[in-house]
């Protein structure tokens, strides 16, 4: 996986997205935690694993909001343990909820004209 992720980490944003896109499923990735910094939740969540988005704190948790993809049939939940585990050996008693949207297959309302 490092090696997946690293060659993304040379590509822009939009090439990111699209070839993402094409090879795995895409997903925006919210992470909450208590116990760590913005900042090492941020280098576990970018640096490691590889996702694109932004750590910020406020109220004694730091949280997380980004992009990536889940490759080789990898299940929400083995994700999140991943996660989990790296989080918890920077501190083993902090508090981990991950919460997963699949962008693929989004609902949708559509309102205007029929076009063919």
């Amino acid at each position: 996986m490092f090696l997946i992720n690293h060659f993304f980490s040379s590509l822009s944003c939009e090439e990111k997205i699209s070839l993402k896109c094409k090879m795995s499923r895409c997903y925006r990735l919210f992470v909450v935690t208590t116990g760590i910094s913005e900042e090492q939740l941020g280098k576990v969540v970018r640096d490691q694993f590889g996702w694109d988005g932004e750590a910020s704190s406020w109220k004694g948790e730091a949280t997380f909001d980004g992009d990536g993809t889940l490759y080789g049939g990898m299940s929400e939940e083995e994700a999140h343990n991943e996660i989990y585990e790296a989080i918890k050996k920077i501190n083993p008693t902090a508090k981990i909820k991950t919460q997963w949207t699949y962008m693929e297959d989004l609902p949708y309302e559509s309102y205007g004209d029929d076009i063919e």
